[in-house]
């Protein structure tokens, strides 16, 4: 099966540039195009303090940039630590689609050290106090109602026999991992409320400095939608999710908070197997390549930290080690 393809970015001449940094009246004696860290926008430095995001022209990336418009000072406005958003542009006057302008911050992507996550310790944690912040502050936003709230699927099983019947797993493979969701899903399908959530907390969207290594911002909003806070804690390393749990948890417990650990692996293997058909993803962050989102399941599982992570690995514990139960304080999901 082929790679998945993207639209083109929308070109975007230099008098073109020189005139978006006029208008906002940025310095734009020197405008460079940045390498790309994600897959929707194309990324401009406009001087030295601001950065301009231009989505490709199709309705669903154009619809990131609203969600960021409004998602942005909101999350500021509860202490989260993201960029400044200097000008949102819809006037489609300079460019066929919105823009978005930001205040730049200083350091790299966390992904492009190439750095273990037991060597980012504590910029793991900052991220998780930074997430609990986003889901206990933010109040849902008008911007984000036309997407349905985003909840662990219970289609995941059935999933898993149609990459088999695909060929991308055997009959053994699926009876394996299909006895492992079974024994998940009452705690990975717990009902709770619907928060507004980032939707795409992966390495290239955390900011760092790096003498010393230090954790500066969350980036990127475009994809922040409703859904249970879980799913934040997906789409990077599942070595590193036991770092963002504990900050997370200084500032606040996650709704249903026993059933946590369940939903996250839930929802990391659905990913994995629900993106399997891109196959070979040259140059994407890792968060959009498949193969190494399953292999982390494994790896992170061989050793895992705790009697938590333990009770929803893929071994089944000797008595009296169990997945935890929905106790049903977490409440309804909002449909």
């Amino acid at each position: 099966m082929p790679s998945f393809t993207l639209p083109d970015h929308v070109a975007i001449d230099a008098e073109t540039l020189q005139a978006i940094a006029m208008r906002h009246n940025l310095d734009g004696t020197t405008i460079e195009r940045l390498p790309e860290t994600g897959i929707i926008n194309a990324i401009y430095r406009v001087g030295q303090d601001a950065i301009l995001r231009v989505p490709r022209n199709h309705p669903d990336f154009v619809a990131h940039s609203f969600r960021e418009a409004a998602v942005v000072p909101a999350a500021r406005a509860a202490g989260v630590r993201t960029p400044a958003l200097l000008a949102f542009d819809d006037s489609l006057e300079l460019v066929p689609v919105p823009y978005t302008l930001y205040e730049r911050v200083p350091g790299v992507t966390l992904e492009s050290l190439g750095l273990d996550p037991d060597q980012t310790v504590e910029i793991w944690r900052e991220y998780g106090r930074d997430l609990a912040l986003v889901h206990t502050g933010v109040t849902p936003l008008e911007a984000l109602t036309s997407h349905r709230p985003r909840h662990n699927s219970a289609d995941l099983p059935a999933l898993v026999e149609q990459r088999a019947a695909e060929g991308w797993l055997s009959s053994l493979d699926a009876r394996w991992l299909g006895a492992w969701l079974e024994r998940l899903a009452s705690a990975a399908l717990t009902p709770v409320p619907s928060r507004v959530v980032h939707g795409d907390t992966q390495a290239t969207n955390l900011m760092v400095s790096t003498d010393p290594l230090r954790y500066e911002a969350i980036i990127d909003w475009g994809s922040a939608v409703l859904g249970d806070v879980a799913l934040d804690f997906t789409g990077v390393p599942l070595r590193a999710v036991p770092y963002m749990l504990a900050g997370y948890r200084e500032v606040a417990l996650l709704d249903a908070d026993e059933t946590a650990e369940a939903r996250i692996v839930w929802r990391c293997i659905y990913l994995a197997l629900h993106f399997l058909p891109r196959g070979a993803v040259p140059g994407r962050s890792w968060a959009e390549r498949p193969l190494p989102m399953l292999l982390e399941v494994l790896r992170f599982f061989l050793d895992p930290p705790d009697e938590r992570w333990r009770a929803v690995g893929p071994i089944e514990q000797p008595s009296g080690w169990s997945i935890p139960s929905p106790t049903g304080r977490g409440g309804a999901p909002h449909v």
